[in-house]
């Protein structure tokens, strides 16, 4: 008979951290095994636990490779029959990055559960522990498979899409502004009160490495210069993080034209946690310049998330343009 496993993956972060002489917290310093030596395990689990260490970073460090990396590793846990669930342990700085990644190069067979902490495992309070073992039971419950990755923090479910850091230090670190949470865990129970609609999972070859995209934020008076010289220090595409319902100062859109017309894609995304960018607007800066100077609006998606996927397509085998496909794998209507 075959032993059901669950995996949990370490990469460092707050979660693992240690005290450092001075007082302050060293991330990412504790390995898989010592950490998970300290987490009561869910009552009634059937699943073996294994656990590896993967990275010792905190995650301001993590890099598109170490996103290469865990891809890797989940996809060979994948194949593995005995395999139901994944855990990954996360920093919390960009976990909502490595996350989304993830969301949208796996193919979703089994359940991909990121979480991290917002107190190192050292002080008083410590939400290390309380969320590497709600995550362990969320992955290796049956109500977690065909929801894409999921972030478990502070007893709380996030879709990969839609969560987002909102507070440095509290336990309610994260949070859905657009959509809200998908449910919650309390002990044992798993309470889904929505499903994420998710378009299909880019599942193309990733052999090559992730090219370079570069996020510029628009604000007052931002010289239009930057533009070029992410080009000219080798970007391959552009997200702009611009301006409420998708504008940014006037003297932007040249620059933006300039750079479509030499190769370079340019995505516009609203700075906003709430609401969509829409051509309301005419106006010198307005997205509907932005349109006509060849920048592509793109909706309901972080500027951190939006990088990501440019950098997933460019690196990806397209089927027809570029346009069609960002649309594709980043609408929310998406079947």
């Amino acid at each position: 008979m075959t032993t059901s496993k669950l995996v949990v993956l370490t990469t460092g972060g707050t979660i693992a951290s240690s005290q450092s002489d001075s007082g302050r917290h060293r991330s990412g310093a504790l390995q898989g095994e010592s950490l998970l030596s300290q987490v009561s395990l869910p009552p009634g689990l059937t699943a073996e636990i294994e656990v590896r260490s993967v990275l010792q970073k905190p995650s301001n460090a993590i890099s598109l490779d170490d996103l290469m990396l865990l891809r890797q590793q989940c996809l060979a846990l994948g194949e593995s029959p005995e395999v139901v669930g994944i855990v990954i342990t996360h920093g919390t700085d960009t976990l909502e990055e490595t996350a989304y990644f993830l969301d949208i190069t796996l193919p979703g067979r089994i359940p991909v559960v990121i979480t991290g902490s917002q107190r190192a495992p050292h002080e008083p309070g410590t939400d290390a522990f309380r969320n590497i073992a709600d995550a362990i039971q969320l992955a290796a419950s049956p109500q977690a498979r065909g929801l894409g990755t999921l972030v478990l923090f502070n007893q709380t479910l996030f879709a990969a899409r839609q969560v987002r850091k909102v507070n440095t230090f509290q336990l309610e670190g994260f949070a859905a502004p657009e959509t809200g949470p998908l449910g919650y865990i309390d002990g044992t129970r798993v309470h889904l009160a929505a499903r994420p609609i998710r378009p299909q999972p880019l599942v193309a070859s990733l052999d090559a490495a992730l090219p370079r995209v570069d996020i510029l934020p628009a604000y007052l008076d931002a010289p239009a210069d930057m533009i070029d010289a992410a080009i000219e220090r080798g970007s391959r595409a552009l997200v702009i993080d611009a301006l409420g319902r998708g504008h940014v100062p006037p003297t932007w859109p040249s620059h933006i034209a300039k750079a479509v017309a030499g190769g370079t894609p340019v995505v516009i995304v609203s700075s906003c946690q709430r609401g969509p960018i829409e051509t309301v607007y005419e106006f010198d800066g307005s997205l509907c310049d932005l349109v006509v100077a060849g920048a592509m609006p793109l909706q309901d998606l972080s500027a951190r998330k939006a990088r990501l996927a440019l950098a997933v397509l460019l690196a990806s085998p397209l089927r027809g343009s570029l346009k069609a496909s960002l649309k594709t794998l980043t609408s929310a209507d998406a079947a």
